[in-house]
């Protein structure tokens, strides 16, 4: 027999808004929705991600851990505050790219995929590497850059050289101009820590759906940016195979965060993974699916195309491989709704602008919306 209203088990795991709210308070304001309607109502807040921003925040928030505070250097190469998350068996860290190397850094007029770099996510991982970690989790959601991933490189050791013999500082740009690649002084432990990479896209690093072409535009690149950048991309990976024998467009995945997993594979151990899988893995969720009566997921945007690696889908197909009933809650729902509600195999969508009068003041008052979406799920559980 189905649970009560009242003696069911609700787990709400959610993303997060992107630009409006992280995935705690989203999970937080449906559940409050619900509790309105349903006091006694058994809640379980169960924050999620795919490897974007806010990941490692939601490993701690279900796991916990502790954060390393550090000053690394931010996209521009400017000092900034990072940390990383260190879990309790004290040998895995999961280190965000975002943190340190994130499009969120830098003011609009800052973005300048030619003149970044993810220096500071290198140098967080050498604080990692150094301070004996022996897993790395690496999110790559987020990034302000499309540099091939020299910045961690030259953080762990790499130096990268013209034809001339110049020692070339690491950014976007220098791709091209690079002649030769030094690993000789790389970091000792790389190729001994395993590296795990949370990825959420297929993309490859070259050609027309590769980092330049795709990711560029979003982080300031114009149109000659991105010749610049698909040229520097196409050589660096061709210097790296030559000396390592690393293909990689033979790679789906390659391309996330502008190649940033370049050197981590093709020098270290570095492994590709949907983000959404080891979050689930590292917090039990797969249990906590089979324990609920009732799952509840959402994001800032769903379409028809939602579908690889992102939270929503992800949940879906676990909670579908359940037959627990789902609903679903997004900032903003495009398309068909009784569409999406079979795409996903939902009970129900529902959308923040189905109460706002615009994208603006569904981001504004998002809270009231998150929780008036909780209360029309709980007028609609099942059971009675």
């Amino acid at each position: 027999m189905p649970a009560s209203k009242k003696n069911s088990k609700i787990l709400i795991a959610p993303d997060s808004f992107k630009d409006c709210l992280p995935a705690q308070d989203v999970a937080r304001y449906i559940g409050e929705g619900i509790k309105e309607k349903l006091p006694e109502a058994k809640i379980r807040l169960f924050p999620v991600a795919d490897g974007g921003e806010g990941t490692a925040a939601c490993i701690a928030f279900n796991r916990g851990g502790r954060w390393k505070e550090l000053t690394v250097s931010d996209p521009l190469h400017r000092p900034a505050g990072s940390r990383y998350l260190i879990l309790e068996d004290e040998s895995t860290a999961v280190i965000e790219l975002a943190s340190a190397s994130g499009l969120e850094m830098l003011a609009a007029g800052e973005r300048n995929a030619l003149k970044t770099s993810t220096l500071g996510t290198g140098e967080l991982i050498r604080d990692a590497l150094d301070s004996g970690i022996q897993h790395i989790i690496l999110t790559i959601g987020g990034s302000a850059t499309v540099d091939g991933g020299v910045g961690i490189a030259y953080a762990l050791g790499f130096r990268f050289y013209d034809e001339q013999g110049n020692d070339l500082s690491p950014s976007g740009e220098i791709t091209a101009m690079i002649s030769r690649i030094d690993s000789s002084n790389a970091h000792p432990r790389l190729q001994e820590a395993e590296i795990t990479i949370a990825c959420d896209v297929r993309n490859v690093l070259n050609g027309p759906e590769g980092a330049a072409r795709v990711y560029g535009p979003q982080k300031g690149a114009d149109e000659k940016a991105v010749a610049i950048l698909e040229k520097g991309l196409a050589n660096l990976s061709a210097l790296v195979q030559l000396e390592t024998g690393f293909g990689a467009d033979m790679h789906p995945g390659t391309g996330a965060a502008g190649g940033a997993a370049l050197f981590l594979m093709a020098y270290g151990k570095g492994i590709l993974r949907n983000g959404f899988d080891i979050v689930a893995e590292l917090t039990g969720f797969d249990v906590l699916i089979r324990e609920s009566d009732i799952i509840i997921t959402g994001e800032g945007r769903i379409d028809t195309q939602t579908a690889y690696g992102k939270v929503v889908a992800s949940v879906a197909v676990m909670a579908s491989a359940t037959g627990k009933p789902l609903y679903v809650v997004a900032g903003l729902a495009e398309g068909d709704r009784q569409e999406l509600k079979e795409q996903f195999s939902a009970s129900e969508v529902y959308s923040l602008m189905d109460f706002a009068e615009s994208k603006e003041d569904s981001m504004q008052r998002a809270p009231v919306y998150l929780k008036r979406s909780g209360n029309l799920i709980a007028g609609c559980l099942p059971g009675n």
